[in-house]
């Protein structure tokens, strides 16, 4: 019996991790504008569409400022699902969540300092996300640790990713030894 279970855990573990990546290339292809008619494109919409419309109704905090975030909450969910079926609790299963929106959170951390770089509008829906998720806290940071400015290079990005990846480790140092 149990390596029926086992088998059977397998291939729902697939599954879903067949599904996060579904969703990932639908969100990539949402920032491209193709042709709906497209039949690549048009599977994808059939296969995730439906999930995100009845997300962002059960939850119509989602969409902020222009952005869908729905499919991030699936990638979460499923991510917490899958961890359970594999066999961790409850607390393993809720710190590897918090383990990965850190992860993602210095995505966005990394994205924006690269930005700051580059010249973008900042009417973009995308670029003004990115500055109300990570303007406070650079603020923050360069007000309570002035010399982070060095030569008119602003480390605060650098100082939160450093921050974040502690606060990671010993999160990651607590799943280990649970």
């Amino acid at each position: 019996m149990s390596i029926l279970l086992g088998a059977i855990m397998g291939i729902v573990h697939l599954v879903i991790s067949i599904y996060i990546l579904v969703i990932v290339i639908s969100a990539f292809l949402s920032f491209l504008h193709l042709d709906p008619r497209n039949p690549f494109v048009e599977i994808i919409n059939r296969v995730t569409l439906p999930v995100f419309e009845a997300t962002r109704r059960k939850l119509p905090w989602v969409v902020v400022y222009g952005m869908d975030l729905s499919p991030i909450i699936i990638i979460f969910v499923l991510h917490f699902m899958d961890t359970l079926i594999m066999g961790a609790s409850i607390s393993v299963a809720l710190l590897g969540m918090f383990s990965s929106l850190i992860t993602m959170y210095i995505w966005i951390v990394i994205i924006s300092a690269v930005l700051s770089f580059v010249p973008v509008d900042p009417r973009n829906p995308i670029v003004e996300a990115l500055n109300r998720l990570t303007l406070p806290l650079f603020r923050f940071v360069r007000e309570k640790m002035p010399f982070v400015v060095v030569s008119g290079i602003d480390l605060s990005p650098l100082v939160i990713i450093v921050g974040l990846k502690l606060i990671d480790n010993i999160i990651m140092q607590s799943i280990i030894q649970m």
